[in-house]
Parts: C-alpha cells; structure tokens; sequence
C-alpha cells in the first residue's frame, strides 16, 4: 500500500485486509541462499534503509533492514499465512527462475484456492501451468499488443493485467470474447476506477485501498 504503509510488508498486508479487499498482491524475488521474500525492486535500495541486490544478500541480511516503521521484509510463506482464508494473495513472480519455489510455497499452505501468480515473465506464467495446471494465474503487460488476449492463452492463463493507459473497451471485449477476465492497474483516483468501471474490467489493482474499497461499495461511482 504506497503512500499509506510501507510496501510489501505484513503491516501494508493487515492493513488492506481490514480495508475489505478482495485479494492482496505481493512481489516475491530470491535471497542468494535461496529464500523467498517479497521485493519489488530487483535492489533493496528504494524500500529498505539498506542497498544492494536482493540476489546478492543473504536472507538474514534482508531481514535486518527495515522496510518502513520497523518492518521486516516478510518471507513468501509468512504472506500465505497472514492471508489465508481472509482474501486472495496475488503473487507477482519477478524472477523466471524462482517459479518451482513459488509453487512449493503454495503447495505447503494447500492454498490453490486462494492465491493468483501472475508475471511480467510470459513463460513463467506457462511454467506453473505446467507444474500445476488447477493454479490461476495471469499476464502482466505495460504496451499494447495487437491481440493481447492471445498472450494469455499462450500462457494457458485466466487473466490478463494491462496498465490503464492501455485498457481499451475493445481489449476487455476481446479478452471476455475468449473467457478470460481483465484486472487493470494501478487505480487509484475516483475518475481512474470511474474509467476503469466503463471499459469493463473484471478487477483494478489500486495502492489506496483505504480510498477505493469505499469509492466501490458506494453510489459515488454513478
């Protein structure tokens, strides 16, 4: 939750469960000696007061940095925990090499139900179908493809996730044309979810859920 917890920490976690959301997402990366911790960035640098490559640290030194007001940056499993049988944990995969361990995770907690991998990495997305073909997974893209729904069932994936600047109405009819559903990001104004909420989307991602979930359940919107 930017701007209002610091991200990818089980603070931001409660905090968007006691907003009312329907699913959290995390990023999830490799330590060098092979944990899984969320981390967006491919450096801590920008999230923690340390520097240096999350490849390049050891798990324990991840771990002593603090990620915003104290926090420590939480393990994959510490998040299937904290989210279980409350919402859905969206787990962005940022690592191509890190999906066999992610799939391991979830399988540990017995969470398919509940969780959602999805990746900027097409192939891994098609891997963890391979390695678990209930799992639900998505496509992450930032351009506009010719025919974006065709990305998703290369992937043998169930959703699609386009920044809003390349949500279209004719992209969200194409995609429910082949049963596969639209999740846009990132929403975070009223007039972004008014727009998102014309084009037909299945699903925002927003980083104010404070804001959004209440903007959502109200009449505000018509």
């Amino acid at each position: 939750m930017r701007f209002v917890e610091p991200e990818n920490t089980l603070r931001a976690i409660e905090r968007a469960l006691k907003c009312g959301v329907d699913a959290v997402e995390v990023d999830v990366r490799m330590t060098r000696d092979g944990r899984l911790v969320l981390m967006h960035d491919e450096t801590v640098d920008r999230t923690t007061n340390g520097k240096g490559r999350v490849r390049d640290l050891t798990f324990n030194e991840v771990r002593r940095l603090d990620a915003g007001k104290g926090e420590r940056v939480p393990t994959l499993e510490e998040a299937l925990e904290a989210v279980k049988g409350r919402a859905k944990l969206v787990i962005e995969i940022k690592e191509d090499d890190i999906v066999k361990r992610v799939v391991e995770a979830v399988d540990s907690h017995e969470m398919w139900r509940e969780v959602i991998l999805i990746s900027f990495h097409h192939p891994a997305v098609l891997q963890v179908k391979q390695l678990r073909p209930e799992a639900e997974t998505g496509v992450i893209f930032v351009c506009e493809p010719v025919e974006p729904q065709e990305l998703a069932l290369r992937a043998r994936a169930e959703w699609i996730a386009p920044g809003l600047t390349y949500t279209t109405e004719r992209l969200v009819l194409r995609a429910h044309e082949r049963g596969i559903r639209v999740n846009t990001w990132v929403v975070n104004t009223k007039e972004e979810l008014v727009r998102a909420r014309s084009l037909g989307v299945d699903a925002v991602t927003t980083d104010r859920p404070d804001i959004m979930v209440s903007l959502a359940k109200s009449d505000m919107l018509i």
